[in-house]
């Protein structure tokens, strides 16, 4: 099982996280939703604090194929912007640089 919190804690390795923002799940409609806890009290597409956030991230789910079992999330450390990525359903975190760098980027959702 995945974890969003322990996810976008171990991208941010130490940094502390900024700002958070939670939208809907991965897929139109919000299929799913039902298996999230707090999920209708989720203040979604907003700008919160992380201290804030993490009562809504804090849940288990799925990452494998099928329909997405969380929520899209935003957040920002010093150096980096954390998003989760999906493909049919498989979810994963990743990262951008939040500021210009030379390295190469990724095409996730590939």
């Amino acid at each position: 099982m995945a974890n969003l919190l322990e996810w976008i804690e171990s991208i941010a390795d130490g940094e502390e996280i900024e700002a958070v923002v939670i939208g809907e799940m991965g897929w139109p409609s919000g299929y799913g939703s039902e298996d999230v806890p707090l999920y209708s009290e989720c203040p979604k597409g907003k700008v919160i604090s992380f201290v804030e956030a993490r009562k809504y991230l804090d849940y288990e789910f799925s990452s494998d194929f099928g329909a997405p079992g969380c929520q899209s999330v935003w957040a920002w450390t010093e150096t980096k912007v954390i998003a989760i990525g999906q493909y049919d359903g498989s979810t994963w975190p990743y990262y951008i640089p939040r500021n210009p760098e030379n390295k190469m980027p990724s095409m996730e959702g590939c």
